[in-house]
C-alpha cells in the first residue's frame, strides 16, 4: 500500500513538474521528497534557509504544509541578520536525529551559505535538503560546485533538489555526485567508518615526545615515532584512510621543533583540515579539538638548586624544636640525678652539678657515663633502665637519619610557587606565542613580577636549552613530556630537573582541527578505546627508547663514587672543638686567678 502511494505521488509530480518548474524552486518534488522521508522516519524540526529569490506564496504555503501535514516545527533564517551574529541552533534545543533542514539558494556563493554555517554549529550530521532554483544550470560543473561548498562546510547527509532531479554525493576517496531515486533506501547518506583511501595532507615536525623522527639504521631511511603520530596513523588504518606528509623532503635537526602557531593559523583559514601533533585546546571561534588524548598538568620544570654542605648534616636529622627539646631534657635530667644519684654526698655543690650535667649528656648520646654507682637503691636503678632507652633510641634514629642523608642529595627549599618564583629571581623559557597563555593562569597580584622573568623564544631554541640541561632557566611543560623527560635521569644520584607544583592549569591534550571536522566523531570515539587498551602508556615508553638512539635523549649517570670526610666536611665539628677551647681557656685563667688570689 504503501509504495502504491509513493508511486502515485511520483507520477503526480511529474504530471506537475510542466507548472512546477516555472517558478523559482520545485516545490512539488520537495514535498513528495518529504513525504517519502515521513514515511520512513519522523521528526520534530524543519529549519529552513531562504537564498535569494524565494517566492513568499510558495513559501507560506510550504510551512503551512509542513505544521499541518507533517505536524513539525519551523525555523526560518535568511540573510537580513549578519552571519556572525547569528547563534547556534543547538542553543534552542534543536539536534540533528530529530531534525531535517532546507536550504533554497540558486548559486555556492549567496551570503545564506555562511548563516547556516553558523547557525547549523555542530549539527553537521543533520539530513539537509538543498533545492536548487530552476534557473540554475544543470551542467556537471555547476552541480559539483554546489557539492564542493557542501563538502567545503562539512555536510554529509545531504541530497540537491534541482528541477525533477535528487543528487547525492560521497568526499571519499574524492568528491563525486551521483543521482538518486527518491524510493531509494536510504535516501540520505549514512554515517560510514570506511574512508575508501581518503587521504588526509598535513605537516610533520618535530615535537618530542608527541611526534619525531629517527633514522633506520639498516635501510637509511626516515620514520615518524611518537605516541601522537601512532594513535592517528592507526586510526587512519583502521577506517581505509591514508596520511600524505606534506614537508616529507624537509630535514629536521634534532633541536628543531613545531611551530603549532603557525600550523593554527593553517587550519582556522582552511588550510589544513587537521594536524597530527596533540595541542592544547582550541578555541571554539577557530576551530574544534578531537577527544582528550590526556589531560596533563601543566607546571614549571625548574631546576634543582641549594645543594646543602656536608657540614651542616649533623643539624638536620634533628629540627629545632627536636634541639631545643634535647637542650631542656639535659637540664631535666641534671635535676633528677642531683636528687637520686648515691655516692656524691661528699662532694660539693659545683662538682655534683657539673658530674650531673656530663652525665645527662653521656646518657641522651648513649655513651659510658663519667660516675661509678655501687649498690644503687632501686629508684636510681629504674630512672638509669628510662634514660638508657631514651639514649638508645635517639642515638640510633638520629645516626639512621644522618646516614642517609649521605646516600642522597639533600636540597633546601626549592621553587614550588610562583612566589618563590619570584623571590628567587628564576627564569623562565617560554615560547613566545603562549607567554599571554602562561600568563593567564597566574595569579593577578603576581603577574607584573612573573612577566619580568619570562624569556619569550621559538619552539626549536626552546628544546635546544632543555635537552642541552640548561639550568639557567624554568621550563613551563605537561605533565605527560615531563615523564618522558625524566626518564633521563632515573639512573642519576643527582637529578638536575624536578617538576615543581608552581602549575599552570590542566590543558587539554587532543587533536586540533578545522570546525566541525568531518573526522571528529569516529576520531573520538578511537581514542577511547586505545585509552582502555593502555596502548597510549606502551608508546611513550617504547619511544623512549627509539629517541634515546636518534640521539634526541641520553641516560644521565652521574654517580657520586666515593667520597672522604675532608676538612670542609667536618666544619661544624672543628667549630665546637675550637668554641670548646677558647671555654676551657677561659676557665682555666679564672681558676688561675683564682688561686693566685
Amino acid at each position: 500500500m504503501y509504495n502504491v502511494l509513493v508511486s502515485l505521488l511520483l507520477l503526480s509530480t511529474r504530471a506537475q513538474m510542466g507548472t512546477s518548474t516555472r517558478g523559482s524552486y520545485n516545490i512539488t518534488l520537495l514535498r513528495s521528497v518529504l513525504t517519502v522521508i515521513r514515511g520512513r522516519e519522523h521528526w520534530k524540526n524543519t529549519p529552513i534557509f531562504l537564498g535569494s529569490h524565494t517566492n513568499s506564496d510558495d513559501l507560506n504555503t510550504l510551512m503551512i504544509w509542513l505544521q499541518y501535514s507533517m505536524e513539525v516545527t519551523c525555523h526560518t533564517v535568511d540573510t537580513s541578520t549578519a552571519a556572525h551574529y547569528e547563534k547556534p541552533l543547538g542553543h534552542f534545543n534543536i539536534i540533528a536525529d530529530n531534525s531535517v533542514s532546507l536550504l533554497f539558494c540558486q548559486s555556492s556563493q549567496e551570503l545564506i551559505w555562511f548563516n547556516m554555517d553558523k547557525r547549523l554549529r555542530r549539527l553537521r550530521s543533520i539530513r539537509l535538503i538543498v533545492i536548487l532554483s530552476n534557473k540554475r544550470s544543470e551542467s556537471y560543473k555547476a552541480i559539483m560546485g554546489i557539492f564542493k561548498r557542501l563538502w567545503h562546510f562539512q555536510f554529509l547527509k545531504v541530497i540537491v533538489l534541482h528541477r525533477d532531479r535528487v543528487y547525492s554525493y560521497t568526499p571519499y576517496p574524492v568528491i563525486r555526485f551521483f543521482k538518486l531515486d527518491p524510493n531509494y533506501y536510504p535516501l540520505f547518506p549514512q554515517t560510514t567508518n570506511n574512508f575508501q583511501g581518503y587521504v588526509v595532507s598535513t605537516p610533520v615536525e618535530n615535537d618530542i615526545p608527541r611526534v619525531f623522527f629517527v633514522h633506520d639504521q639498516k635501510t637509511g631511511s626516515k620514520q615518524i615515532r611518537g605516541f601522537g603520530y601512532r594513535t592517528f596513523v592507526e586510526y587512519l588504518h583502521r577506517h581505509n584512510g591514508s596520511l600524505h606528509v606534506i614537508n616529507a623532503q624537509q630535514e629536521h635537526a634534532i633541536n628543531s621543533s613545531v611551530n603549532m602557531g603557525r600550523i593554527m593559523k593553517q587550519i582556522v583559514e582552511g588550510q589544513l583540515e587537521i594536524s597530527l601533533h596533540p595541542y592544547v585546546d582550541v578555541p571554539e571561534n577557530e576551530g574544534d579539538h578531537s577527544y582528550p588524548l590526556l589531560i596533563a598538568t601543566n607546571c614549571l620544570i625548574v631546576p634543582v638548586r641549594n645543594e646543602i654542605s656536608r657540614y651542616m648534616y649533623l643539624l638536620l636529622p634533628l629540627n629545632q624544636s627536636s634541639w631545643i627539646l634535647l637542650l631542656g631534657s639535659v637540664v631535666y635530667i641534671s635535676g633528677v640525678l642531683y636528687y637520686i644519684q648515691p655516692g656524691l654526698e661528699h662532694r660539693s655543690w659545683g662538682q655534683r652539678i657539673g658530674l650531673n650535667i656530663l652525665d645527662s649528656i653521656s646518657r641522651i648520646i648513649y655513651i659510658c657515663s663519667p660516675s661509678r654507682t655501687y649498690n644503687p637503691p632501686l629508684r636510681y636503678f629504674i630512672v638509669s633502665v628510662h634514660l638508657s632507652i631514651l639514649g638508645f633510641v635517639v642515638t640510633n634514629l638520629y645516626s639512621i637519619m644522618l646516614g642517609s642523608f649521605f646516600t642522597t642529595l639533600v636540597v633546601g627549599e626549592q621553587v614550588d610557587s610562583m612566589e618563590q618564583l619570584i623571590r628567587q629571581q628564576q627564569k623562565v623559557l617560554v615560547k613566545y606565542y603562549e607567554v599571554s597563555t602562561l600568563l593567564r593562569h597566574v595569579e593577578p597580584d603576581l603577574v607584573d613580577g612573573v612577566a619580568q622573568l619570562l624569556v619569550g623564544v621559538n619552539a626549536s631554541e626552546q628544546v635546544s636549552a632543555l635537552l642541552g640541561f640548561n639550568r639557567s632557566y624554568a621550563y613551563p611543560f605537561t605533565l605527560e613530556r615531563w615523564e618522558f623527560f625524566s626518564l633521563q635521569q632515573q639512573y642519576a644520584f643527582k637529578p638536575i630537573f624536578r617538576f615543581s607544583s608552581a602549575c599552570l592549569g590542566s590543558p587539554i591534550i587532543g587533536y586540533p582541527m578545522r570546525r566541525d571536522c568531518h573526522l571528529q566523531p569516529t576520531l573520538n570515539i578511537f581514542i577511547m578505546r586505545i585509552q582502555d587498551a593502555g596502548l597510549l602508556q606502551h608508546w611513550k615508553v617504547s619511544d623512549f627508547n627509539d629517541a634515546m638512539r636518534a640521539g634526541y635523549v641520553r641516560l644521565l649517570e652521574n654517580f657520586l663514587g666515593f667520597h672522604a670526610l675532608d676538612v670542609d666536611s667536618l666544619r661544624l665539628g672543628w667549630a665546637v672543638l675550637i668554641c670548646g677551647w677558647l671555654l676551657s681557656t677561659v676557665i682555666f685563667l679564672c681558676e688561675r686567678r683564682r688561686i693566685c688570689h
